[in-house]
C-alpha cells in the first residue's frame, strides 16, 4: 500500500516534470517564431525603406509624401515595362491605362473612383466633330459670351485620361470662371503621330468656329496641357497663332534631337516614378513610331549624324539658349556639344520624323515663332524636361512674342496635379494659384 502510494507520487512528480518541460518549450518556441517575425519585419521595412528612398527635389518639404508618390509610379513602372518584355508593345494595353488611370486618381484624389457630382459645374462627356471632349461648365456664369480653355492632357501621348484630369480641370473652371473643354485624344502606340495633335487641333477649330452655339467668345479662347499636352499645346499654337488668344504649355516635351540638355542629365534621379530620361524616351517612340532597339543610342545622342548636328536644326536648341541660373551643376553651364559622332544610317531613317515641327516644336527657325499667341511656359527645376520649357521661353523672348515664363526652382514633374487631396504639395499649391491668377487677368 505504501509502495503504491510512492508510486503514484513519483508518477505525479513526472507528469509535473512533463507539464513544466512542455512549457518551457512552448515559451522557447514563441520567442523563437517572435524573434524571426521581428526579423523578418525588419528586413521587409529595411528593404521597403530603401525601395522608398528616392531623391526628393530640395526645397519640397513633403519628403515622404514624394516617397510614396514616386513608389507607386515606379511599381507601375516596373509592371509595365514586365509587360512589353512580354512582347505587349511599351507595355500599353487596356488593362495597364486603366491600372495608371486607379493609381493615380487615387493619388490625386484619395478616391479611385475619383470625384462625384459637383452643383457648381454642369459636366458633359460629348463629341466634337469626331473627338471625344469632357467639358466643364460653371453654374454661376450665365453669359452667352464665356472664356473658354481647350486642355490637353500629358501621359506621354500613350497614358492617362481626361478622367485622371478631372480635379484639375474642375478646378480652373470654377476658379477662373471658364468653360473647360478636355480633350480626349487617341493616343500612341495605337494611333502615333500625327493623330493626337490632329485630335487637339480639330476639337480646337471646332470650339473657335461654333462659338456661337457653344456660348462660348470665340476671342476668348486659350489652350493648355501638361507635359505630351504642353507639346500639343506647342503644336496647336504653332498652327494657328492669333486664333488662340493665349497658350500654356505646362513642363512640355519639345524635342527629340538632344537628350543630354543639362535638365536631362541632372534630373533623372529625382522622382523618377514620375519621369525619368528613359521613360520620357518611350513616349516619343510610342508617338513617332520608332523602335526600341534603338533607346540606348538616342540617349546618348547617337541617332542624329554628324551633318545634323552641324545643321541649322541644332541651333534651334544649342546651349547659347540654356537659362544658367536654373542649372544647378556647374559644369553643365557651359557645355560644349560634340558634332563628329552619330548613326548616319539611323539618323536618315528617323530624320524626317524628329525635324517635323508639329512633332518638335522647336525645330522651327525663329521667323516662325513670330505671331505666336500670349504664352504663359510653366517649368520645373527637378524636370528632365525643364530645359524644353526654357528654350521655348528664350527664343519666343527673342522672337518678341508677349511670353511670360512661371519657373518654380523646387518644382518636379507632374506638381499641378497636387494642389489638393491626401499629398498635396506646397509647390503644387502655387503652380494652380498662379495659373488660376494668369487667366483671371488676361483671359
Amino acid at each position: 500500500m505504501v509502495l503504491h502510494k510512492g508510486h503514484k507520487k513519483k508518477e505525479v512528480t513526472d507528469i509535473g516534470k512533463l507539464i513544466h518541460n512542455a512549457k518551457h518549450t512552448s515559451t522557447i518556441r514563441t520567442l523563437l517564431i517572435t524573434c524571426v517575425t521581428a526579423g523578418i519585419t525588419l528586413v521587409v521595412a529595411f528593404a521597403l525603406f530603401q525601395y522608398m528612398d528616392t531623391q526628393v527635389p530640395e526645397g519640397v518639404t513633403e519628403v515622404w509624401s514624394a516617397r510614396i508618390l514616386d513608389t507607386a509610379l515606379r511599381t507601375n513602372g516596373k509592371i509595365i515595362l514586365s509587360l512589353h518584355n512580354f512582347g505587349i508593345h511599351g507595355g500599353v494595353s487596356w488593362f495597364t491605362r486603366k491600372m495608371v488611370d486607379i493609381v493615380l486618381t487615387t493619388l490625386i484624389t484619395g478616391s479611385p473612383f475619383g470625384l462625384g457630382e459637383d452643383p457648381e459645374l454642369k459636366i458633359t462627356d460629348t463629341v466634337y466633330d469626331g473627338v471625344g471632349v469632357k467639358v466643364y461648365e460653371p453654374t454661376a456664369v450665365r453669359s452667352t459670351q464665356r472664356p473658354v480653355l481647350v486642355y490637353y492632357h500629358g501621359g506621354g501621348w500613350s497614358w492617362l485620361s481626361v478622367e485622371v484630369y478631372d480635379q484639375a480641370t474642375r478646378e480652373l473652371a470654377k476658379r477662373v470662371g471658364m468653360v473647360v473643354v478636355s480633350v480626349a485624344y487617341r493616343q500612341s502606340p495605337e494611333y502615333a503621330h500625327p493623330i493626337p495633335f490632329e485630335d487637339c487641333l480639330t476639337v480646337t477649330e471646332y470650339v473657335i468656329n461654333n462659338a456661337a452655339s457653344l456660348k462660348i467668345d470665340p476671342s476668348r479662347v486659350a489652350i493648355s496641357g501638361d507635359s505630351a499636352g504642353g507639346h500639343l499645346t506647342a503644336a496647336v499654337s504653332l498652327r494657328l497663332k492669333k486664333k488662340i488668344k493665349i497658350q500654356i504649355p505646362i513642363y512640355p516635351c519639345l524635342q527629340l534631337f538632344d537628350l543630354m540638355t543639362p535638365s536631362y542629365i541632372e534630373n533623372k534621379a529625382y522622382i523618377p516614378g514620375m519621369l525619368n530620361d528613359v521613360s520620357m524616351l518611350t513616349y516619343w517612340l510610342n508617338y513617332g513610331n520608332i523602335s526600341y532597339d534603338h533607346i540606348e543610342k538616342i540617349l546618348t545622342n547617337q541617332h542624329t549624324s554628324s551633318k545634323l548636328k552641324k545643321s541649322k536644326y541644332a541651333q534651334y536648341v544649342s546651349p547659347e539658349w540654356y537659362m544658367k541660373e536654373h542649372i544647378r551643376t556647374e559644369s553643365l553651364r557651359n557645355m560644349q556639344k560634340p558634332t563628329d559622332n552619330g548613326d548616319d544610317i539611323l539618323s536618315k531613317s528617323i530624320e524626317k520624323t524628329i525635324l517635323d515641327p508639329y512633332f518638335s516644336p522647336l525645330m522651327v527657325d525663329q521667323s516662325d515663332l513670330k505671331g505666336l499667341p500670349l504664352t504663359y511656359v510653366l517649368t520645373a527645376g527637378y524636370d528632365v524636361l525643364r530645359d524644353d520649357g526654357l528654350i521655348y521661353y528664350q527664343r519666343l523672348r527673342k522672337a518678341g512674342v508677349d511670353v511670360h515664363l512661371a519657373h518654380y526652382q523646387e518644382g518636379f514633374h507632374g506638381m499641378i496635379f497636387f494642389f489638393k487631396g491626401p499629398i498635396p504639395f506646397q509647390v503644387g499649391i502655387r503652380a494652380m494659384d498662379d495659373l488660376v491668377n494668369f487667366l483671371k487677368q488676361h483671359l
